[in-house]
């Protein structure tokens, strides 16, 4: 099994991140207040070591700058709707 902790938004998940120990993040690319992109660049700075244990998910890849984003950053991702399967999978393999 997994201990999993929620956040409300881009700014609590960051706080989160900072204050306590991870082995994963799931990040959505549109959240309220720091959006996936925002967050994930400001964990990369402040905990380096997390930015590829990062798994987005978005339902907005199509005609969008998102999939440049993804891309650059080398995390897996999942679009919506996703599968329970590929999210286990994807949670599997980012932690490996």
């Amino acid at each position: 099994g997994y201990i999993v902790e929620r956040a409300a938004d881009g700014e609590e998940a960051l706080g989160k991140v900072q204050a306590k120990g991870f082995d994963l993040v799931i990040c959505d690319l549109r959240m309220p207040r720091l959006d996936g992109k925002a967050f994930y660049r400001r964990l990369a700075t402040a905990v380096p070591a997390l930015a590829k244990r990062v798994i987005f998910v978005t339902g907005d890849i199509a005609g969008t700058d998102a999939e440049a984003f993804l891309g650059e950053t080398g995390c897996r991702w999942l679009a919506k709707p996703f599968r329970l399967g590929d999210l286990l999978r994807a949670i599997r393999e980012g932690l490996a």
